[in-house]
């Protein structure tokens, strides 16, 4: 028994990645199983007239597709209890007729080659001949959590009868140690081909990976670790899928370990047009591998086409000005695969730097363009191109005709579909329907909006269609081609698709009823609808149905957790994205909005800590650096207010927030404590630092001088070097107030500027009683009372009744006061000349 348990390892190991030598060698092997040869050999058809295909689907009492699941599962039993095979051998080819199912679904949606699909499938889950309705109740089978599949959909009794057969296999065979694997895959298969994500799936997703990574030896064994690179790849891109980017970036991080590979980006002089008469600096990427070259074990295989760029001014590829240096090693396919996947989680990462990203993206590219080996690779990299390139004026063409050659390959026979799969759960291709939906949205972007309704009407992408009509003016013309469309069959969506049309509740209402209220769209939609129109409670409501079906929608918890804020409920508000950032940790506006729920509910300490979540996830966004500085400024995280204000003289350079600087100063001047209990005054340095950094970008704003002049004036060890800079910074706060064009005309702000003229006078006498020489103190006290002589003139000026001549009330007893002071100025002068 041990024998065959070992042999069965190796079956598995074999199908669940095939690389090109192995279909050589392994697809003529005598002593493999006749099923798995055809798995091998990609020959799916052969395998679905199998009598071990009838046996497993067989639905002779015409059960409802609802119970397919436990039919299917008794049949499995059924099997593997006959006396003509032996169990592992049995339980081998249940596994493969699953993984032909699944392969199948794939090459109908995603790759290619183009094949007609069999009927028989459906016939036996059926057990009519009515296959079109067979069909319409495996895509009700297959809406999960209130999301219906794509409705153009290929084979979709693959799909279903992949699962039916994995689920069984989980259950009863208990020899095989790749089931969870498989099911992951076509877990990340059936998310593609759903309207929205599923929470239910992503729980799913969860289980399996913690299954699979403590499968021994699978995750362990040395012979393993081609499988185990691409395992991290698989895991890597359907956390990404669900939202969980953390676990994404450890399992792609993962695969760099796993193969030894070292990348890094780099620079080369070099030239990017026809033109350009210097080498400049050019972004390219290197790739070196621990431990030298490695052996091939792979061979080349025809590859998508890779279309040249094909313009007047920019090159197709960088000319280096040493051409012969090479910054890559040899790649295998999966070394490849890994690049684009060490790329994709770094686009995820570094999402809010766009433009350099996406520079950094197109070396990572170029690299594995430059030695394509695998079709699946490549065509990632093509279709990753293609959508960096659509907002380039002069690489628009090169991505619309690779997106339309990429379609148009899948319809070629060659190569075969064992080639095209391989790899292709470890990089990241759309189904067709969304390439194609690119290529429309490309023809929308340059202005064919003709051209573009066109592919979306073909596609039965209606939502597409809508926003079309709608850039058209044409809003009777999208209500038409729905209404045919519901003429032909009724389903919620359509339904709810003429809800946007007409902006009618009804219609909504109409989807809610018909899907039995399971269908989340319905209730989303008219959740916006009535946010929109600002009833919020009804908003709130529709939300609320739409996220106990799919609990996985984050813009809904986005937008309900506004609605909330809306109508005041601000702990619903908090609740609502709490969750959101639970699914999407890097949601900064959620972070951000959650904050300023807590600020509604006094608790201020629970909005700054939030704010700070919120800065990892958008470290450039001077919107949330603003709102730290307040709430930190304002729960006594003084520290952590000077850092935020640093930030934002980074981001804006010319950043100035006085009534913050304010209260810093008086934190500091004052007998006041930190959040921590410690007191203010051990911030004093580095306000005085901050103010240094402020000023020297600032110049204008009087208050930050006199704010500056205040926190110096407050420092231990007051020395003459210290009040001379006191002096300098309330004059520099003096002129400011004085050069502002009509200042004596406001009451306040001749209020303001003699008050100051007389802090500054003070300033001037004690410097005087200072160890000054008689001709430095003459100087100063001059200045002082031509000062203050200069603004009482301006005061008099603008605000003395001609008649009564008389200054008002509250502008008298300053000028008084400042002509006291010029006196007092005046008796120091006479004193100092005797």
């Amino acid at each position: 028994m041990g024998d065959e348990i070992k042999h069965l390892r190796e079956l598995e190991t074999s199908v669940l990645s095939v690389t090109p030598k192995k279909w050589t060698d392994q697809s003529n092997d005598q002593d493999n199983n006749e099923i798995v040869n055809y798995i091998l050999c990609g020959d799916y058809d052969r395998i679905f007239h199998l009598a071990i295909v009838r046996a497993l689907l067989d639905n002779s009492h015409q059960q409802p597709l609802s119970q397919a699941k436990a039919a299917v599962a008794e049949n499995v039993k059924k099997v593997i209890t006959q006396k003509d095979k032996q169990t592992v051998e049995c339980e081998l080819e249940i596994l493969c007729v699953a993984i032909a199912c699944l392969q199948t679904f794939v090459c109908q949606n995603w790759l290619g080659p183009s094949t007609g699909v069999s009927d028989e499938i459906v016939k036996l889950l059926s057990g009519s001949k009515d296959v079109t309705q067979c069909r319409r109740e495996i895509a009700q089978e297959l809406m999960c959590d209130g999301e219906e599949v794509y409705s153009l959909c290929q084979g979709i009794e693959f799909l279903f009868t992949a699962q039916c057969v994995l689920e069984s296999c989980k259950s009863h065979c208990q020899n095989l140690q790749t089931v969870e694997w498989w099911m992951l895959r076509s877990v990340y298969v059936y998310q593609q081909i759903l309207e929205d994500k599923c929470a239910s799936l992503r729980e799913q997703m969860h289980t399996l990976i913690d299954t699979v990574s403590k499968k021994e030896p699978l995750m362990t064994d040395d012979a393993n670790r081609e499988l185990v690179v691409q395992y991290h790849m698989e895991v890597g891109y359907i956390c990404h899928t669900f939202y969980d980017y953390k676990l994404a970036h450890e399992h792609l991080m993962a695969t760099k370990k796993c193969t030894g590979l070292q990348i890094s980006l780099t620079g080369a002089m070099g030239k990017r047009t026809r033109f350009q008469t210097d080498d400049k600096a050019q972004l390219l990427l290197k790739v070196t591998r621990e431990g030298g070259p490695k052996e091939e074990n792979y061979i080349k295989t025809r590859l998508p086409k890779i279309l040249n760029l094909d313009d007047d001014t920019v090159l197709d590829k960088i000319s280096l000005t040493e051409p012969d240096t090479e910054f890559a090693v040899d790649m295998s396919p999966v070394e490849q695969a890994v690049v684009l996947a060490t790329m994709e989680d770094h686009l995820r990462t570094h999402a809010s730097q766009e433009k350099l990203t996406e520079e950094e993206a197109a070396a990572h590219i170029e690299c594995i363009l430059s030695q394509a080996k695998c079709w699946s690779v490549t065509l990632a990299s093509l279709y990753r191109r293609s959508s960096l390139e659509k907002g380039s004026r002069r690489r628009v063409e090169r991505s619309m005709m690779q997106i339309e050659e990429i379609v148009n390959q899948r319809k070629s026979s060659d190569p075969p579909a064992t080639e095209r799969l391989y790899l292709f759960y470890s990089v990241k291709i759309p189904p067709l329907w969304k390439l194609e939906r690119q290529l429309a949205e490309l023809l929308l972007s340059i202005g064919a909006i003709g051209s573009a309704v066109e592919v979306f009407e073909r596609l039965q992408l209606w939502e597409d269609v809508i926003t079309c009509y709608k850039r058209l003016g044409k809003m009777g013309k999208a209500e038409s081609i729905i209404r045919d469309q519901l003429a032909i069959q009724e389903t919620p969506n359509l339904w709810c698709f003429l809800g946007d049309v007409t902006r009618d509740v009804s219609h909504y209402l109409k989807a809610w009823e018909m899907s039995g209220h399971r269908h989340a769209r319905s209730q989303r939609c008219l959740g916006y609808l009535y946010m929109g129109q600002e009833e919020y409670e009804k908003c709130i409501e529709c939300f609320q149905k739409s996220l106990s079906i799919n609990s996985l929608q984050v813009p809904v918890w986005f937008t309900f957790g506004c609605a909330c804020m809306a109508a005041k409920k601000f702990q619903e508000a908090v609740k609502a994205f709490k969750r959101c950032v639970n699914i999407d940790t890097d949601n900064f506006e959620a972070w951000n909005n959650m904050a300023s729920a807590y600020i509604q509910l006094k608790d201020k300490k629970k909005a700054f800590l939030t704010l700070k979540e919120s800065i990892k996830c958008n470290y450039e966004n001077w919107r949330v650096w603003e709102n730290i500085l307040v709430v930190a400024t304002d729960c006594g995280e003084f520290q952590e207010a000077i850092k935020a204000y640093h930030r934002l003289i980074d981001l804006r350079e010319k950043w100035a927030d006085i009534e913050v600087l304010r209260v810093l100063v008086k934190g500091c001047t004052g007998d006041y404590r930190d959040s921590q209990g410690n007191p203010f005054s051990h911030h004093k340095q580095a306000l005085k630092e901050l103010f240094g950094r402020i000023t020297s970008k600032v110049v204008g704003e009087s208050e930050i001088w006199r704010l500056y002049a205040e926190l110096t004036n407050s420092l231990p060890g007051q020395t003459a070097e210290t009040q001379q800079k006191v002096l300098q910074y309330l004059q520099k706060s003096q002129r400011c107030l004085t050069q502002e064009l009509h200042w004596e005309k406001s009451v306040d702000k001749c209020k303001n500027v003699g008050e100051q003229s007389l802090e500054l006078a003070d300033l001037y006498l004690s410097f005087c009683d200072k160890s000054l020489s008689t001709q430095e103190s003459l100087s100063l006290l001059q200045s002082a009372k031509m000062m203050l002589k200069s603004t009482q003139a301006k005061i008099k000026m603008a605000h003395l009744d001609p008649m009564t001549e008389s200054l008002p009330e509250e502008l008298n007893e300053l000028v008084n006061k400042m002509e006291t002071k010029q006196q007092e100025i005046i008796s120091c002068v006479n004193k100092l000349k005797q």
